[in-house]
């Protein structure tokens, strides 16, 4: 076999195997954008109820969704699209205010922290949402949802 062939045998092994040269990172304004766009269209499509919020969640069973009651743990899409449809379920909308927002973006991943309030019609509670997102397909989508309500 000649080296050439060799060669692109190797390379299209590594591409197979996931181990070859991977898109390059966005620029960090605007990954951090992207990121701040996707907490916006949490709100939105809270507003809406709308079902696509599903799709801002990466795909795979250790995606989570981790409200701030006991039990809100939702594993993978079907734990998610299940969760989503009790919170859409609810006579009040949810809906979140916040006056904090960190964003640190390393590659392909960014970790999300935001401080604000719970909207849940009329009533408005201290919330705290952590994330990691992961940039696919163009979007950043929810790999680890996490949220609380502080108290004290």
């Amino acid at each position: 076999m000649s080296a050439t062939r060799v060669l692109a045998a190797g390379a299209a092994l590594l591409l197979i195997l996931g181990l070859g040269p991977t898109a390059a990172a966005p620029p960090r304004g605007t990954a951090e954008r992207g990121v701040r766009k996707t907490l916006m269209r949490l709100n939105d499509r809270l507003a809406r109820r709308d079902m696509a919020l599903l799709d801002d969640f990466a795909r795979g069973e250790d995606t989570l969704m981790v409200g701030s009651e006991v039990g809100e743990v939702a594993r993978g899409r079907a734990g998610i699209e299940a969760r989503l449809k009790q919170i859409f379920e609810q006579a009040e909308t949810l809906a979140f205010s916040w006056r904090e927002v960190e964003v640190a973006v390393h590659g392909h991943v960014a970790f999300l922290h935001a401080e604000g309030e719970a909207v849940i019609g009329a009533e408005r509670r201290p919330y705290r949402l952590t994330g990691v997102l992961q940039l696919h397909d163009g979007l950043w989508r929810w790999r680890l949802f996490h949220g609380s309500e502080p108290h004290g």
